[in-house]
């Protein structure tokens, strides 16, 4: 799979739990956080401004990070962003205002970042170009299983009923603890991914200007393919407590939902490789993105019963984008830069989630939940339009 040869095993699967456990940090503390808003009575435009918040840093900092990435290797960046994740996870489990919410997720969204970027960069810089499908549908397999972990430990954790939020407020700090936990252990596993050495090799590279990097063809419609699942996994990962409350569903039961989306997504990537082998990136890419747009339409008018086959067939569709579009973003990079194209990729992710939430939040106060879906389904419709005629460099 990789160019690293016998060294490989010295980096992926460290690599691995730190994917996981970024992931699962950052899906055990979000809907917490939205349930603390809830609490102090924020409303949906509150977590509206909350979720944008999760991305306003990093949507600034994201090229930057990819520069220094590529200049000085991916080590420095994952352990700055595990430790980021774990100080404002610990510091969210005790705010109390919407504006330390604001701020406190922001401070989370960059460690997120910076962990994204380098565990990203890893596999561009040290899986040969024709692996990449195969490499980051094994990544992003890690990463559901922590999208798995997160939202299950958090829910445990903070307890509660079928039928109610967290059985005593107190209990969203616990389990705001915990994703500082799975920060932690991001932090112990980053120490073993990333090399000096191929770091400084790296430093002495052509640095390419940005315009160059964006002008590579097929590489803006990856970005915009890439925004609109990210962005609808953001919506559904904030206003599905929202749509809970609506349907009398609790903290439990939401946990659960998050909890089986996860577990599709990783089914699905677990299949990505046999998929594209079978019938092209393109097909693939188009097909789930389409299925995505007709479920995340119809979850809104969905009762708790009945959410339950569509969350799954929404997993499993939501999660064939986010490596293939990886994977379709590096191959069209040229060594040297494939970090700052990853960050480009996750400037547009960022983007689309200060514009998007904003918008969603103005949306949520007029339509209810309804309108969000809605919104998120439009979105994902008019990339799949875009990836059905980009050019893409392997595996089409």
């Amino acid at each position: 799979m990789t160019t690293a040869g016998a060294g490989a095993g010295r980096w992926f699967g460290p690599l691995m739990v730190a994917a996981a456990c970024v992931q699962a940090a950052t899906f055990a503390a979000r809907p917490m956080v939205s349930y603390r808003a809830i609490e102090i009575g924020a409303g949906y435009l509150g977590i509206g401004l909350i979720t944008a918040g999760f991305s306003v840093l990093p949507l600034f900092a994201a090229v930057s990070a990819g520069r220094w990435v590529d200049a000085s290797g991916e080590r420095g960046a994952a352990l700055l962003g595990a430790a980021l994740i774990t100080g404002s996870a610990l510091a969210l489990a005790v705010a109390r205002s919407l504006w330390a919410l604001v701020l406190l997720n922001a401070v989370f969204g960059l460690g997120h970042l910076l962990s994204v970027v380098a565990q990203q960069a890893v596999i561009a810089n040290r899986v040969a170009a024709g692996g990449h499908d195969r490499a980051y549908a094994r990544f992003t397999v890690f990463t559901s299983l922590g999208q798995l972990a997160g939202p299950s430990a958090a829910a445990l954790v903070a307890g509660g009923t079928l039928t109610g939020p967290p059985a005593d407020a107190a209990h969203v700090g616990p389990a705001l603890a915990v994703a500082a936990g799975f920060g932690l252990v991001a932090g112990l596993a980053s120490l073993r991914t990333g090399a000096p050495g191929p770091a400084r090799e790296r430093a002495a590279v052509r640095r390419f200007p940005l315009r160059g990097t964006l002008g590579q063809e097929g590489m803006w419609q990856a970005l915009m393919t890439s925004l609109a699942t990210v962005s609808t996994i953001d919506l559904v990962l904030a206003y599905l407590p929202a749509w809970g409350e609506s349907r009398g569903a609790g903290v439990v039961a939401v946990g659960a939902l998050l909890a089986l989306r996860a577990a599709a997504t990783m089914a699905s990537r677990l299949a990505m490789e046999r998929l594209v082998l079978r019938y092209g990136r393109r097909a693939v890419l188009v097909t789930s993105t389409v299925v995505a747009a007709v479920t995340v339409a119809a979850l809104p008018l969905c009762g708790t019963v009945a959410a339950v086959p569509v969350v799954a067939l929404m997993g499993l569709a939501l999660g064939l984008g986010q490596p293939l579009t990886l994977a379709w973003v590096a191959g069209r990079a040229r060594a040297g830069e494939r970090g700052t194209a990853l960050a480009l990729r996750l400037t547009g992710n960022r983007l689309g989630q200060v514009l998007v939430p904003a918008v969603a939040g103005v949306v949520a106060g007029a339509t209810g939940v309804l309108g969000v879906f809605a919104l998120s389904a439009a979105m994902l419709a008019a990339t799949a339009g875009l990836a059905a005629r980009a050019p893409m460099s392997t595996a089409e």
